[in-house]
């Protein structure tokens, strides 16, 4: 069993979503800002015994509503109305069971259908008023707003609290109420975070490695746990007590002896007022505060954990944490019907082939584990992976991505709430060919359109060595909140024969694209032979034709696409430029070099009287020249040019009004020094 589909709803960013699960891994991407860690933070509540939330926590865009329920309750308006307006937080978790399942154990409880066929039940746990207290909610609450929502945030945590309720998936009113505790036993939720604090260098080294075996020992010492891996834990008792034993003898008494004894002070009505000393070995505390993980050295010294790499660190730090928690499913008795990791940013310190082994090999470790481990027994673990590694995120295929974007709430100025975007789903309509390619190309180029706040398609190697410069040029004429080398741009060669692959992809991104290409003149009349401008009849470039197709799948001639205006180039949150004249009435290129060569006719000895003169000359110096060569010269020594009108005009449009996020995944300062406490505290319990 496994949870299919999350559905939450007023909880930070997440003030409407859906998010479909793997069975196995689920990769989430998406810039900063976009809703990560709201999930994960999300998690972390539903581990605690008894979850809290507080004022903080609702999304931002639905403080109105307490507002309005203030003003009802102050109009002595009956409770439902109140209730109905006044959020809650919902997380509804759909658990898919299967119908090959015999014992469905602390599942069972929430299974409420008469259905056969059916095999899945939904979960409801909601965060909402408690019965009766709405007056106790706002009763003597200022009027003065600021003043409300201040006064608010104290009784929100005093008055809500959590209930949980098990629905029918066919019949959304034949609900069951159950306690926490069934959730508790149902989930089991472990996180790798994504500060692990292995770049601690400092005197004293917090040995984070060593802390894990701890926790093994532990779940080694429960009476459920298989009988080969109690054996060890046995052995090490077994140990210690020997020491013990001599300790008992020899150590206590020789340390007795340091200690005075109290016939000094004649202290009466003490029949024995002497101390002894007894030192007790405890084997966890030798494991938490004087066990170390090292490394093999020479001549029988180990190098110490801090002497190896960080990224060895982190990848052995993941292995054990994992280990560590099936070790806990596998001895925690009955068996959680659900096991569920979340790993924080796992490409910390992993240089990018390390990066790529991992998330390849993360779905073999739980059968690794099964099969070494627990008999063969699957291991029903569940991944959640957060991520802004593009070489993590390449290699994951589109069916287990989630796209996480922050987008402006309607109606609510300057707040913002998270879209899941399902790659699966949302490429649904793309053919196999153009998915496979995507994919493939993705993974090849490394490309980091998924974490990116705007991207340019660009033709080939000029544009590419070119563009850096290009921008630098364009920015000095741009106002600080309009500069592209402020903004995470993408920069991806595509070509002209696969720019429109990507048109499907840019628009379920929602990312903002300029798509850089070639005007690629050709004359029909002439077997289709490239040529200048002024001859050509149509153009061969695939991704002008595709854009500009038409009704019937026709491609638009050479005058058409000269007379295009800025408003038949953008689509959507796209936009395509091409060769135009740099001077109204001048020559036109064909390419980029060409038309480089016409916006700086002085540096190229272009000194054609006509139209058709200047074209020739920058056709003609075009042909003679090396690609790279010249990209390399005008990027780096000879860089006083003109930068191309049609590159510029787009640069502009792409540059403009950039989507400013502010962090709202911590909502208040208050809020974030709560959550760095909770998070320390965490590390503190992961250690």
């Amino acid at each position: 069993m496994y949870i299919k589909k999350l559905t939450i709803k007023n909880f930070r960013l997440l003030q409407n979503v859906e998010l479909q699960l793997e069975e196995k891994t689920t990769v989430i991407v998406g810039r900063n800002n976009c809703g990560k860690t709201s999930l994960t933070e999300l998690f972390r509540r539903l581990t605690k015994s008894d979850p809290k939330f507080r004022f903080e926590d609702f999304s931002l865009s639905v403080h109105e509503q307490f507002w309005e329920a203030f003003n009802l309750f102050q109009q002595d308006s009956e409770e439902t109305s109140i209730r109905k307006i006044l959020p809650k937080i919902n997380i509804q978790l759909t658990i898919e069971y299967g119908d090959n399942i015999v014992d469905l154990g602390p599942l069972s409880s929430f299974i409420i259908d008469l259905e056969p066929e059916c095999t899945i039940t939904n979960v409801n746990i909601v965060y909402s008023l408690e019965d009766g207290k709405i007056q106790a909610l706002f009763d003597n609450l200022e009027t003065e707003k600021q003043k409300f929502f201040k006064a608010l945030k104290e009784r929100v945590p005093k008055f809500f609290k959590i209930t949980v309720e098990a629905e029918d998936p066919n019949d959304q009113t034949n609900i069951n109420a159950l306690d926490w505790s069934n959730v508790r036993a149902l989930l089991q939720i472990g996180f790798i975070n994504a500060q692990r604090a292995l770049d601690d260098t400092t005197g004293t080294d917090k040995a984070i490695l060593g802390k894990i075996i701890e926790a093994l020992f532990t779940a080694a010492k429960i009476e459920t746990a298989p009988p080969d891996v109690q054996d060890p834990a046995i052995q090490l008792q077994n140990a210690v007590q020997s020491i013990q034993t001599d300790l008992d003898s020899n150590f206590n008494e020789q340390l007795s002896r340091l200690i005075p004894t109290f016939n000094l002070f004649g202290y009466p009505g003490l029949s024995d007022p002497n101390l002894r000393t007894e030192t007790i070995l405890d084997v966890e505390r030798l494991l938490s505060n004087h066990t170390t993980i090292g490394y093999e050295g020479v001549n029988g010294i180990n190098l110490p954990e801090s002497y190896n790499g960080l990224g060895p660190r982190n990848l052995i730090f993941i292995l054990l944490k994992l280990l560590e928690f099936f070790r806990s499913y596998t001895t925690k008795q009955p068996a959680p019907g659900i096991q569920m990791v979340f790993i924080e940013e796992p490409e910390a310190h992993l240089h990018p082939q390390m990066q790529n082994v991992f998330i390849r090999k993360l779905t073999e470790i739980a059968t690794f584990f099964a099969k070494t481990y627990n008999e063969g027994n699957p291991w029903p673990v569940q991944f959640i992976v957060t991520t802004h590694s593009s070489h993590i995120a390449n290699e994951t295929s589109f069916d287990s991505m989630r796209y996480f974007l922050a987008q402006p709430c309607k109606n609510c100025r300057g707040v913002y709430k998270t879209i899941v975007k399902d790659l699966r789903s949302g490429l649904s309509t793309e053919t196999e060919e153009n998915r496979k390619f995507l994919h493939k190309y993705m993974t090849l180029t490394r490309c980091d359109l998924l974490f990116a706040d705007r991207a340019v398609l660009i033709e080939g190697p000029t544009e590419r060595l070119l563009l850096p410069k290009i921008i630098e040029k364009v920015d000095a004429e741009q106002t600080d909140d309009e500069k592209l080398s402020s903004q995470y741009l993408s920069v991806i060669e595509v070509g002209g024969a696969y720019a429109h692959i990507f048109f499907n992809l840019i628009d379920f991104l929602n990312l903002r694209t300029l798509i850089i290409t070639d005007l690629d003149t050709v004359n029909r009349e002439a077997n289709r032979a490239k040529c200048k401008v002024s001859e050509g009849t149509h153009s061969s470039n695939s991704c002008l034709n595709k854009w500009f197709a038409g009704e019937n799948g026709e491609h638009p001639t050479k005058n058409e696409l000269l007379a295009k205006g800025t408003v038949d180039k953008i689509r959507n949150n796209r936009r395509l430029t091409y060769q135009i004249p740099h001077s109204d009435g001048d020559a036109c290129g064909r390419s980029f070099e060409d038309a480089f060569m016409l916006a700086n006719p002085a540096i190229f000895s272009i000194t054609g009287i006509t139209q058709q003169e200047r074209e020739e000359q920058a056709w003609t110096c075009a042909e003679k020249v090396d690609k790279v060569d010249f990209a390399l010269e005008y990027a780096i020594t000879k860089t006083d040019w003109n930068v191309p009108r049609y590159i510029k005009e787009g640069l502009e449009w792409l540059a403009q009004k950039p989507e400013v996020i502010p962090n709202l995944e911590v909502q208040q300062d208050e809020t974030k020094n709560i959550e760095l406490a909770d998070h320390q505290n965490q590390e503190n319990n992961d250690a």
